[in-house]
């Protein structure tokens, strides 16, 4: 399975942020940490997280997150909240790159504007 590395951008104060990239169910995570007012989406990475099976996954978030963490954020039975996470965002990256053209208009009306 390949997740998708979002680019964050963390706004400590008005003065300081910093830039991290994060798989893009771990962004809840950071959500809880650091706010929404702290926190914006600056895109997505070329590169993809690559997961070969939930448990190892589960158990990398545990070492670098903290089970307590994992236990606020995605419920008591948070194995099956992170597996739900990563399935739901494979989905809506499979609708995104399959279809033809995500930018086209719905109601037949043309992007371009005549001068």
């Amino acid at each position: 399975m390949n997740v998708p590395i979002l680019k964050v951008v963390v706004s400590k104060d008005q003065f300081s942020a910093i830039n991290k990239s994060v798989p893009a169910h771990e962004y809840p995570l950071w959500l809880a940490a650091w706010g929404q007012e702290s926190l914006a989406i600056a895109g997505k990475l070329e590169k993809v997280h690559k997961i070969d099976s939930i448990e190892e996954e589960v158990q990398r978030m545990v070492s670098t997150h903290g089970e307590h963490t994992l236990r606020e954020v995605f419920g008591t039975s948070y194995m099956d909240g992170i597996e739900v996470s990563i399935n739901r965002i494979i989905e809506k990256e499979k609708g995104v790159n399959d279809s033809k053209n995500a930018a086209k208009s719905k109601n037949r009306t043309s992007t371009e504007t005549r001068v």
